[in-house]
């Protein structure tokens, strides 16, 4: 039924400035820009060359981002988790988790966006129960 996340979408404090992070920082490319029916700017489409997409939401006074952003985040495979650490240093980015193991054994680096998400980045190791259709396995 589900092939897996297409995109996620967010709204944005600053649009530039999350264009620069999903684009230049972590390299995606910028594919669509929608507008409204009224002509204003609505939606920033940046892909990945897995083909999925981070949808980027121009700031809206009718729909606030307020200043609590709860547990939402974004989560964004990698191939060399330490390349991604390395990039996001390099760009002056705040990281808030620095490479860890995590329980289920994979790779995994946390940051905040220009628009205070939480972003987090995992690599997978090889059997990672996320890559096999085994038996359920239970972390605690």
């Amino acid at each position: 039924m589900v092939d897996g996340i297409i995109h996620a979408g967010i709204s944005t404090r600053d649009m530039d400035k999350s264009i620069w992070f999903y684009s230049e920082v972590l390299g995606g490319r910028v594919i669509m820009e929608i507008e409204e029916p009224k002509g204003t700017p609505w939606i920033v489409t940046v892909q990945y060359p897995n083909g999925t997409c981070v949808e980027l939401f121009y700031p809206r006074a009718d729909f606030p981002l307020g200043t609590k952003l709860g547990r939402n985040h974004l989560c964004l495979g990698v191939s060399d988790i330490h390349a991604i650490e390395e990039r996001l240093d390099t760009y002056g980015v705040t990281v808030t988790g620095r490479a860890t193991k995590v329980r289920d054994g994979n790779m995994q680096v946390w940051c905040i966006d220009p628009n205070g998400y939480r972003v987090e980045f995992i690599q997978y190791i090889p059997g990672a129960p996320q890559l096999t259709h085994g038996e359920k396995k239970v972390f605690w």
